[in-house]
């Protein structure tokens, strides 16, 4: 009888670490990164589309971290479906600091880093999958084919 509340307690304890490290944060578990705080127009628009982007994915920086993040394939989505020129720039720059979501930042960090390198002139090392030399470029296929 000893045995089986032992047992029921170690089985407790292993389904209450599962679910502490397999449950998203409550900000990870929805695609909300903040773009009603975004300016209006074109904006909200981006930052629309990098939200609808996002997936799912289980793992963060080696570590077990479930939630709605940018991906490389939903970056090249955004830049390529959303049309975004030089001209888009400035407000890419201020989504930058329009949420205090890293989603958001991120996202259009990344979105800046793809147009500032995509003429293969810009500062990321060739090892970078923001450098068109890069075999990896993650703009490699352009635009086409359901971008």
């Amino acid at each position: 009888m000893k045995f089986a509340y032992i047992g029921m307690a170690a089985a407790a304890g292993v389904i209450a670490l599962v679910v502490a490290v397999c449950l998203p944060s409550s900000y990870m578990a929805s695609r909300d990164i903040g773009c009603e705080r975004a300016a209006p127009g074109r904006s909200q628009e981006i930052c629309r589309a990098l939200s609808s982007s996002m997936r799912w994915t289980w793992m963060g920086h080696a570590i077990v971290s479930p939630g709605w993040r940018p991906t490389w394939r939903g970056l090249a989505h955004v830049w390529c479906s959303a049309h975004i020129t030089d001209a888009d720039l400035p407000l890419v720059e201020g989504l930058r600091h329009a949420s205090s979501d890293w989603r958001l930042e991120s996202g259009a960090e990344d979105l800046i880093r793809i147009a500032k390198n995509r003429s293969g002139s810009g500062d990321e090392p060739e090892t970078s999958i923001f450098n068109p030399r890069n075999p990896a470029y993650i703009l490699k296929h352009g635009c086409g084919a359901g971008r």
